[in-house]
């Protein structure tokens, strides 16, 4: 193998249309544009997309459109070294993005076939909203119904229950391996990262392979998939940025919060059976009697059994948090159905402050045990995971690694950021009622 090790400048590409009326709360869209060789489908296939909707966006402004707050648009250098234009873009805007940023938009490798939804579940039923009303290029069904449809026929029974009864797909949490990272798990500003794929050709990732000749023949050869991920993504943009009271929505937070709480739960009881089991067949001498007298194997050491967790703080904050989510829905409801309320007009402003708060309430400034960069005590990806989601990973992978004492620590922080983001979803709910 040969190498280039010389040290050249990385160039972030940044265009922003200013907001008309609350031009200090930020959407941002972005997609890396840089790759290994070619890179048509690895990050052309995303960033084309984004340039699409950019064109879009600039001819409705000579129009005289205007959204009601400030869009960004980024094609990011250096992704494939190591997210390194996102990175230094969200480190250097830091304070800015903290006052300032409400969502961040990311596509990166999209090909053909169903619409793929990752992200901050405060953005879940938004983007559901989004998926119902685009067109799938080849079905002609909704590309909503189309991923419904796809859960159904792949997932196991409790997958497809879900997706045939849940009024909105659950969306998948983000782990890393793209620009989303900085701006979630660092910033922690609400993101999404979508695409569509599954029915494209492979086999060419970050290969030389991946040009022009083998896209056009083998994946998405008449570029249907590029223009509907600009309509999925572009409609989204309009929509966030031009929303009078900012689509967040707690509800399915919480209850996608209570599942990841149940899987700890299921995590610690597993590791208790384990323990129990282990010891068992070592007193039963199992070990032994099964290793080859030719070529032995020495047994395993004993396993002290885990202690009983407290998990009382994380269910008491998820209470309030499902509470709370419940009562800003009724508060919403009512604004909406009765028309001799006035809906919130000039107080939209201060209700959009407490809701882009939200996401960073689920971040500490310490960051996670051993790797403080990464701040979201919800979603990082793994320490030995790669680009593996670890969801509420503070807690989980104390418990995968047997430190117990770090796992109670966990449980109380994770506790204490779910019940300040409780407390904004309250205070924004009696803003609506007043």
């Amino acid at each position: 193998l040969r190498f280039d090790w010389k040290t050249v400048t990385l160039n972030d590409v940044i265009a922003r249309i200013p907001g008309s009326t609350e031009p200090d709360q930020w959407i941002i869209r972005g997609n890396h544009f840089d790759a290994w060789v070619n890179g048509a489908q690895d990050p052309l296939s995303g960033q084309v997309s984004l340039l699409e909707e950019a064109r879009a966006l600039g001819g409705l402004l000579k129009q005289g459109w205007r959204p009601r707050r400030t869009i960004i648009y980024a094609a990011w250098d250096g992704e494939e070294e190591g997210l390194l234009g996102s990175t230094e873009w969200v480190e250097t805007h830091a304070a800015e993005l903290a006052e300032h940023g409400v969502a961040y938009i990311n596509s990166d490798v999209s090909s053909r076939g169903f619409l793929g939804m990752g992200g901050s579940h405060v953005l879940e039923r938004f983007i559901n909203d989004v998926a119902r009303d685009i067109t799938d290029p080849e079905t002609n069904l909704p590309v909503w119904k189309r991923a419904q449809l796809q859960s159904i026929s792949n997932g196991s029974a409790e997958a497809r229950e879900e997706a045939r009864s849940r009024g909105d797909l659950r969306i998948d949490a983000l782990g890393s391996g793209s620009d989303f990272t900085p701006f979630l798990q660092h910033a922690g500003i609400a993101s999404l990262d979508l695409s569509f794929g599954g029915e494209g050709g492979g086999g060419i990732y970050h290969s030389v392979y991946d040009d022009f000749r083998w896209f056009t023949s083998f994946d998405d050869t008449t570029f249907a998939y590029g223009q509907t991920l600009a309509q999925t993504i572009g409609t989204a943009i309009m929509r966030l940025s031009s929303a009078e009271v900012l689509p967040f929505e707690f509800t399915r937070q919480a209850d996608t919060f209570t599942q990841y709480l149940t899987e700890l739960k299921k995590l610690l009881e597993n590791k208790q059976e384990e323990a129990v089991e282990r010891n068992r067949q070592l007193d039963d001498g199992v070990f032994q009697a099964v290793s080859d007298p030719r070529e032995p194997t020495t047994p395993p050491a004993r396993l002290d059994p885990p202690p009983h967790l407290n998990f009382a703080p994380l269910e008491n904050a998820l209470d309030h948090l499902t509470h709370a989510a419940e009562g800003y829905e009724k508060a919403l409801g009512r604004l909406a159905s009765d028309s001799a309320v006035q809906w919130p007009g000039a107080r939209a402003a201060g209700i959009n402050q407490v809701l882009l708060k939200t996401e960073r309430a689920l971040t500490s400034k310490d960051g996670l045990p051993g790797r403080p960069w990464f701040q979201h005590l919800i979603y990082a990806p793994g320490l030995y995971t790669g680009y593996g989601v670890k969801t509420m990973p503070g807690i989980r992978e104390a418990i995968e690694q047997r430190k117990w004492a770090e796992a109670e620590r966990e449980i109380a922080r994770v506790a204490q950021s779910i019940e300040a983001e409780a407390g904004l979803v309250e205070s924004a709910a009696k803003e609506l009622e007043r």
